[in-house]
């Protein structure tokens, strides 16, 4: 595993489409309807970051039960009659454990059990079960090549006694 680190991540406000269900099916189904919506609104290039945050671990919760929030960083000349068809949060700030990943996003599953598994418990972390591993996506997928596709996966750092509820 390459090198982790830990990172402060600030609560932006985002819009957000949640799918439930199975991690392996809600991340793509709630990306395609958030990509959809961008595109039906012309706001592809104009919205900020994307960030994924699965909000239980499919471990403790029923994989049915699964929350998935497909986010973008809202643009900031977004009409406001376009939040009818979506949500809008904050995106969960606060201390988190970062790893870089490169390549098949298919593959961040993998990131987050190695970086929960076996990094957080080796450096002496325990992962906050409060709030949602995050991913931030660096490229859009639809302009970039697969084995160049770039994210960060955020694991949410919490005190030594959290148990671990967290996702994936």
């Amino acid at each position: 595993m390459a090198k982790a680190g830990l990172v402060y991540l600030r609560p932006v406000p985002v819009v957000f489409f949640r799918v439930q269900g199975p991690y392996a099916t809600s991340v793509n189904a709630a990306w395609t309807r958030m990509f959809q919506w961008l595109d039906k609104h012309g706001l592809r290039n104009t919205a900020g970051r994307g960030y994924g945050l699965a909000r239980d671990n499919p471990r403790t919760v029923e994989p049915a039960r699964c929350r998935y929030d497909a986010c973008v960083e809202i643009p900031p000349d977004l009409d406001p009659a376009l939040l009818d068809e979506l949500s809008m949060q904050k995106l969960p700030g606060g201390a988190y454990a970062r790893q870089r990943h490169v390549g098949d996003l298919t593959r961040i599953r993998d990131v987050i059990v190695e970086m929960r598994d076996t990094w957080a418990p080796t450096a002496g972390l325990a992962i906050d079960p409060r709030r949602p591993i995050v991913t931030i996506y660096l490229s859009d997928p639809a302009g970039t090549d697969t084995e160049k596709l770039k994210a960060d996966v955020c694991l949410p750092i919490g005190a030594a006694s959290d148990s671990g509820r967290s996702a994936a």
